[in-house]
């Protein structure tokens, strides 16, 4: 039987439950479409590492039938969300981090919250088509207006796996498939001892560890549960001829923020996520119903690094907590941050007035013993001084501090009228490069480091001596002018902060040994992978997301 006969049956049975909705599709004749294949947090430089170590076998032949892998710069906030932003809708409309702080409302945005997505994306693009309008998203942070979203964190219209399948679907299909449900089951167990052979090889072999605390179920649910049923549900949308389809494979990026991007965790990891590409590889060359293209990309990479808290011995928010109380000249009141009674509650306020009670001991010391668990699980990831009248946001290699009590942006001189020698505090910690401030006048920014500031605005022309301070950080024309249209941005903070880039690697202010967010290494190192011939391969430089949305996929929807 020649080989495209023999996959044809194969998948004919494998995905025979949706036989009817293929026929439909093939009827209407096929249609030009794309399968976008995002690796989160996969850098070019280790993408490469990992080929040229057999990692990655599947991969590998799929470059040498006739594509080719190229780097690109990533924009920033160089984070998933901002990215997909792009991607999805052709700009990011003000997403400045993984997590922020609205001042207009008080409230904190976390992209790990379903509900803050749903309610950022709605009021940034409900009237606006995005790319996969009409198609699916699977295990993705935004839904790009998808008409099936799976696994993905906004959306107008969500949808499990199964309500996609529905019930009789996936009788069939356990039928059909019994390997990859006997697969699952046992890939969840492997997957959990591995985690624990993986922690004492880190802990032997390297100086910074972060907490194990939830890690080895988010590596569970991201490397075993998630990665085979997002490869299903693309495998059947293939089948089926679902004209727009992304997804993308994150647990590499999990594995990069706690081991390390080179890592033998992190680089082994990928191996698994070739695998799954490798059967939609197939499943396009021989059985898809439209006529698809195959773009294969990262969206960050990852920079080794440290913990700030290991390398100093306090997180960022503790470490300006504890200088506004032994400095400050000027408090600001909390504003929307304020703590009513409601929000306290009222059984905290009863307990108080009786604090000899057995009520109040038995209230405390249960409270006391489930925050420090809550805290031994989950590291800090933002701070509310409500005293000093700060919030501070960690998004990885990136944070944004924010001065309470006004809702506009600040301008640096007006941080430095509410908090005096805190700009000079932060610019002089070893653990941080440079920090942002909005200037004195419109599109200025203002850049604080070690050895001054630097204040650029749009057509600013520098010195390269001016500029000798970001070297470390990539090329210095490219990443001033990348940091002044960033720093604009209405939702940064009041000062922008971005993680030390020295010999011990970048300061991560989150736990985490390996991180993305800022610029610097290769977090801003990003791959493509495009058929020989594609034009955007003919380009010299490519920076930022929207040459992905007006360059890469509108123009697989219109391909004759």
């Amino acid at each position: 039987m020649p080989p495209s006969l023999l996959h044809r049956f194969y998948y004919g049975v494998k995905l025979f439950p949706f036989r009817k909705e293929r026929r439909e599709r093939l009827a209407a004749g096929r249609r030009p479409g794309f399968v976008g294949i995002q690796i989160d947090g996969l850098a070019c430089p280790h993408l490469r590492q990992a080929l040229d170590r057999g990692y990655m076998p599947h991969l590998d032949r799929y470059l040498r039938r006739g594509h080719r892998l190229i780097e690109y710069r990533a924009g920033l906030p160089s984070t998933t969300p901002a990215a997909q932003a792009v991607i999805f809708y052709g700009r990011d409309e003000g997403i400045p981090a993984f997590r922020w702080f609205e001042k207009s409302t008080g409230r904190i945005i976390s992209c790990n919250d379903p509900d803050h997505v749903q309610m950022f994306r709605e009021r940034l693009f409900r009237d606006r088509e995005g790319l996969l309008a009409g198609g699916s998203s699977y295990s993705n942070i935004i839904d790009g207006g998808a008409e099936r979203s799976v696994f993905t964190a906004s959306s107008p219209h969500p949808q499990t796996l199964f309500g996609r399948l529905g019930g009789v679907r996936i009788l069939l299909l356990l039928l059909f498939n019994p390997w990859r449900a006997l697969r699952l089951f046992g890939a969840t167990l492997i997957e959990y001892r591995v985690n624990r052979a993986d922690e004492t090889w880190h802990r032997r072999r390297n100086r910074w560890r972060p907490m194990e605390g939830l890690f080895p179920l988010i590596r569970i649910i991201c490397n075993v549960i998630l990665r085979e049923l997002q490869t299903f549900g693309v495998l059947a949308d293939i089948y089926t001829g679902v004209p727009r389809i992304y997804t993308t494979y994150s647990g590499y990026d999990e594995l990069a923020h706690h081991y390390g991007p080179t890592s033998r965790p992190a680089l082994k990891n990928l191996r698994y996520v070739d695998r799954r590409i490798g059967e939609l590889i197939r499943a396009i060359d021989h059985v898809a119903a439209a006529d698809y293209t195959l773009v294969i990309l990262s969206d960050h990479g990852q920079t080794p690094g440290y913990p700030f808290q290991a390398r100093f011995g306090c997180t960022l928010g503790e470490a300006v907590s504890a200088f506004l109380r032994e400095n400050q000249t000027a408090t600001v009141s909390a504003g929307p941050l304020a703590f009513t009674r409601i929000q306290l509650g009222y059984l905290q306020d009863e307990l108080e007035t009786r604090q000899r009670g057995w009520r109040y001991r038995l209230y405390r010391t249960t409270k006391n013993y489930i925050q420090k668990k809550i805290r031994d699980l989950v590291p800090e990831t933002l701070k509310i001084d409500s005293e000093g009248g700060v919030v501070i946001t960690y998004s990885s290699t990136l944070a944004h501090l924010y001065i309470t009590g006004s809702r506009h942006r600040l301008t640096w001189r007006e941080v430095e009228a509410t908090q005096p020698l805190l700009l000079r505090f932060l610019q002089s910690h070893k653990g941080i490069g440079f920090v942002l401030a909005r200037g004195d006048t419109p599109g200025e920014v203002c850049i604080f480091h070690s050895g001054g500031r630097l204040c650029t605005a749009p057509g600013s022309r520098h010195h390269q001596q001016e500029l000798a301070f970001l070297r470390p950080y990539g090329v210095p024309d490219d990443v001033v002018e990348e940091l002044r249209r960033f720093g604009s941005g209405e939702n940064c903070g009041d000062l922008v902060i971005c993680g030390a880039l020295d010999a011990q690697g970048i300061a991560c202010f989150d736990d985490q040994v390996g991180g993305h967010g800022s610029v610097g290494g290769e977090q801003s190192r990003p791959f493509l992978i495009l058929p020989v011939g594609h034009p955007v391969l003919q380009r010299e430089k490519l920076a930022g997301y929207e040459f992905l949305y007006r360059d890469v996929f509108l123009p697989a929807l219109q391909k004759p």
